[in-house]
C-alpha cells in the first residue's frame, strides 16, 4: 500500500510538473522565434542578440568541409573546445546556416536541463514543491532566454554539467568504481564544451578527503577521484592526440587561458563602475593584435580573437599573454587581490554597457539574495551535504572566472545549478507569507 502511495504521489508530482513546465517551454519559444527577431532589430547597436563568440564560424567550416578552423586559408585552431562546435554543424548539417537552426536546439537542450534538475533537486532537498520552482527560476531568468537566442555555448554547457552531476551523486549514493568512471566521462564531456571547471577535480578531493574518517575512507576517496579523472582522460584523447598532431606539443584544453587573462588584467586595470566594458574589450584586443605584429606572426582579426594562419603561432601567442599576465599578478600581489575582488562584482553584474550593468543588478540582486537564504534553510534542514558536491562544481567555474574574464553572462551556469537554493527560498517563502496571512 505504501509503494502504492508514493508512486501515485510521484505521479501526480510529475503532472503537475507538466503542467506547468509545458506552458512555460512553449511561451520560451515564441519568444526565441519571434519576440527576439524584433528585439535584435532595435538592440543590434547596442547588443548582439545572434551568434556569439566564434563557434558559429567553426560550425560553419566542419559543416562545409573545411576543418575546425576560423577560415578555409588559416591553420587548423584550439582556440575552442570542439564540444558545442560539432553539435552546431550537425544542426547545420540537418537545418541550414542560420541562427534559428542553434536556437531550436537551445530550446531541446533547455528542456532538458530542467528535466535534470527537478531531478537533482529532489535528490537534494526531500521538498517536493522546490524542484519545480527551481525549473521555473531557470527558464524564464532573462539571462537564460538571452543565452538561448545567442546560439553560444552556455546551453549545453549547462546541459553537459547537469548530466554529470547526476552520474556524480549516483556514484557516490550507490558506489561502484565503474559509476565514477561514468561519471568521468561526463566530466570529460563537460571540459570538451567548455573547460571553466577543469579544478573541480582538484577541489572535490579536497573536500572528500576532508569529510571522510579515517585513512581507509581518504584512501578510497583519492582512488575514486583517480578514476574519475582517467574517465575525462579517455574522453578528451582524441583532442589531445589531434593538438599535438597540429603542433607536437600538449594542449589539453584551448588556447585561449592566455588571452583571458591578458583581458581580464586589462578590463580590471581600465573599468570602473559606471564605464562601459565594451570599448575596454575592444581595447585589449588591439593591444593583442599590435603584439602579434611585433612579434611578426601573420594573423587576422584585430580587436578580437587573432587567428593564425600557423598553429605554432597560436600556442605561443597563447603562452606568451599568459606568461606576461602571470608575471604581471606576481610583481604586484595587490593587483591580482583587487582584480579578484572586483570580478566577484564583475562576474555576476558586468554588461557590455553601463546600462545593461544596472538591468543585471536589477535581476541579479534578488536572486542571488534567495540563493543564500535558500543555503541558510538547507543548512537548518541537515541537508547542506547533500548540495555540498554541487557547491564545489559552481565554485570551480566561477574561480576560473575570477582569475580571467569575469561578465554577467558567464554567471549564468552557475545560477543554473544555484536555481535548486534558490527554489527552496521560494517555496519556504510561500509557506511562510501563507500562514501569516492564515493568522492575520
Amino acid at each position: 500500500m505504501a509503494c502504492s502511495e508514493q508512486f501515485c504521489d510521484s505521479c501526480r508530482r510529475t503532472r503537475a510538473a507538466i503542467l506547468v513546465l509545458v506552458p512555460v517551454l512553449l511561451a520560451t519559444a515564441a519568444i526565441l522565434f519571434i519576440g527576439m527577431p524584433v528585439l535584435q532589430r532595435r538592440a543590434a547597436y547596442r547588443y548582439s542578440l545572434g551568434f556569439a563568440d566564434g563557434y558559429e564560424i567553426l560550425a560553419k567550416n566542419l559543416a562545409d568541409g573545411n576543418g575546425y578552423r576560423w577560415r578555409p586559408d588559416l591553420a587548423e585552431t584550439m582556440i575552442r573546445e570542439p564540444g558545442y562546435p560539432l553539435l552546431l554543424a550537425a544542426a547545420f548539417k540537418i537545418a541550414g546556416c542560420r541562427i534559428e537552426p542553434a536556437r531550436f536546439l537551445n530550446l531541446l537542450l533547455a528542456a532538458g536541463i530542467a528535466v535534470m534538475l527537478m531531478a537533482l533537486a529532489r535528490r537534494m532537498t526531500g521538498d517536493p514543491r522546490a524542484p519545480v520552482m527551481a525549473a521555473l527560476l531557470f527558464l524564464l531568468h532573462p539571462g537564460t532566454l538571452v543565452a538561448e537566442a545567442r546560439g553560444g555555448v552556455e546551453i549545453l554547457f549547462i546541459f553537459v554539467g547537469f548530466v554529470f552531476m547526476l552520474a556524480l551523486h549516483w556514484a557516490v549514493e550507490k558506489g561502484g568504481l565503474w559509476r565514477y568512471l561514468l561519471a568521468g566521462l561526463a566530466f570529460g564531456a563537460v571540459v570538451q564544451v567548455r573547460s571553466t571547471p577543469i579544478a573541480f577535480p582538484v577541489l572535490l578531493l579536497l573536500y572528500t578527503l576532508f569529510m571522510a574518517k579515517g585513512a581507509r575512507e581518504r584512501l578510497r576517496a583519492v582512488f575514486r577521484v583517480t578514476i574519475l579523472l582517467a574517465g575525462m582522460g579517455l574522453v578528451m584523447v582524441p583532442w589531445v592526440v589531434r593538438n599535438y598532431s597540429l603542433v607536437h606539443e600538449f594542449v589539453p584544453v584551448a588556447t585561449l587561458g592566455g588571452v583571458g587573462l591578458q583581458e581580464g588584467l586589462y578590463v580590471c586595470q581600465n573599468v570602473s563602475l559606471g564605464d562601459d566594458l565594451y570599448p575596454v574589450g575592444q581595447a585589449a584586443g588591439r593591444i593583442r593584435g599590435k603584439l602579434a605584429h611585433e612579434l611578426g606572426m601573420r594573423f587576422e582579426g584585430e580587436e578580437y580573437f587573432q587567428t593564425f594562419y600557423d598553429a605554432h603561432d597560436e600556442t605561443a601567442f597563447n603562452r606568451l599573454l599568459f606568461e606576461s599576465s602571470r608575471n604581471e599578478y606576481a610583481r604586484n600581489p595587490g593587483l591580482l587581490a583587487g582584480c579578484v575582488g572586483k570580478n566577484i562584482f564583475n562576474l555576476w553584474f558586468l554588461g557590455k554597457t553601463w546600462d545593461i550593468t544596472r538591468i543585471n543588478m536589477l535581476v541579479q540582486l534578488p536572486l542571488l539574495a534567495l540563493v543564500f537564504y535558500g543555503l541558510r534553510i538547507i543548512r537548518l534542514r541537515g541537508n547542506l551535504r547533500k548540495i555540498g558536491i554541487l557547491l564545489i562544481y559552481v565554485g570551480s567555474i566561477a574561480i576560473t572566472h575570477l582569475l580571467v574574464v569575469a561578465e554577467a553572462r558567464y554567471s549564468i551556469p552557475l545560477l543554473a545549478f544555484l536555481a535548486i537554493p534558490a527554489g527552496v527560498a521560494v517555496t519556504s517563502i510561500w509557506d511562510e507569507v501563507r500562514t501569516h496571512t492564515r493568522f492575520v
